[in-house]
């Protein structure tokens, strides 16, 4: 049972509300989170009152549990507690009980993006820092390396948050068609918070292309949405062409007479005589065919019954290829 989401008073959602879970309704309670001590850099959420939704479902876990007012204790998923916990809020404050440790370690991420910061403390209050970017299946998209004073680390964190982020330049489209784009969100709802992002990106200048890869859905789904909130024209190539029905076939239908004409013993009673005998036979070797002509019953019967006995034979062996 994981913590996958949270809901200030605003009413607004983090962490991941339209994650899949195994139950059919998630837990709910109330979380209210400390006030961080001061001296030390607030969360983003201290001291609120926050609604939780647990459930089991196959997020990461964090190692970090939180005590709800009823008295129940539930892990949080790695989102969650990075969003929850003041220690994610800065690049690297470790508590002063633990900046003696010589190796530090953090490692956060989404569905697209992991993230790992390696820090080795040295000597005279310096610290070397590597911060590695990859995708989930581990391909590294960046790294970061370099030596600096742990008391500069605050610093560095905000500078680098404020960088602002550099604009998708418009390209001219490559003749080469692109790798399609995996759906990790496939079959998935869209929460207001997923709409209202959708919907920013659009009118941002995102194309369809653009934000199945950043929401990790498929191009026809953004499309369908896109049309569904008013934003985009109807898909009308999506429209699969209209398929002229097959008239259904009329089930055969016979009569036990009929079948009788055919095999003269069909759907009568097996009685233990009849049973001994074909086993007999079944064990001189006698075949499936040999012993439907026999017995007046067909392949599908005489197989059957060699199964219920447990005869040994060539035919009992054949016999599995009828459903035994």
């Amino acid at each position: 049972m994981l913590i996958y989401a949270f809901r200030d008073a605003r009413g607004t959602w983090y962490g991941d509300p339209d994650a899949v879970i195994q139950d059919r309704q998630p837990g709910r309670g109330v979380l209210i989170l400390p006030r961080t001590a001061p001296g030390e850099d607030p969360g983003l959420f201290d001291g609120q009152r926050v609604e939780v939704l647990y459930a089991a479902c196959d997020l990461e876990a964090s190692q970090t549990s939180y005590r709800l007012d009823d008295g129940d204790s539930f892990v949080a998923s790695w989102h969650v507690h990075e969003l929850l916990s003041p220690a994610y809020q800065r690049v690297l404050t470790a508590p002063a009980a633990s900046r003696d440790a010589a190796t530090v370690r953090l490692e956060i991420g989404s569905s697209h993006r992991r993230y790992s910061l390696h820090a080795d403390l040295l000597g005279e209050g310096r610290a070397e820092i590597t911060v590695v970017i990859c995708t989930p299946d581990g391909v590294i998209c960046g790294e970061l390396t370099g030596k600096v004073d742990t008391r500069d680390l605050a610093e560095v964190g905000r500078l680098i948050a404020s960088t602002p982020a550099a604009s998708a330049a418009k390209t001219t489209p490559s003749v080469t068609s692109p790798a399609p784009v995996k759906a990790t969100r496939h079959g998935q709802g869209w929460a207001p918070e997923a709409l209202a992002h959708l919907k920013e990106l659009y009118q941002a200048g995102k194309s369809p292309e653009q934000l199945a890869e950043e929401l990790g859905r498929s191009e026809k789904s953004i499309r369908w949405k896109l049309h569904g909130l008013g934003l985009a024209p109807f898909p009308s190539d999506l429209v699969p062409e209209p398929r002229t029905p097959v008239e259904p076939e009329a089930p055969k239908a016979y009569t036990v007479e009929e079948k009788r004409q055919l095999h003269p013993n069909a759907y009568k009673p097996w009685n233990l005589e009849d049973e001994q005998r074909l086993a007999e036979r079944c064990a001189q070797g006698a075949s499936l065919s040999e012993l439907s002509q026999e017995f007046g019953r067909n392949e599908g019967a005489i197989a059957s019954r060699l199964l219920k006995i447990q005869a040994k034979g060539p035919a009992a062996e054949d016999a599995w290829e009828y459903g035994g």
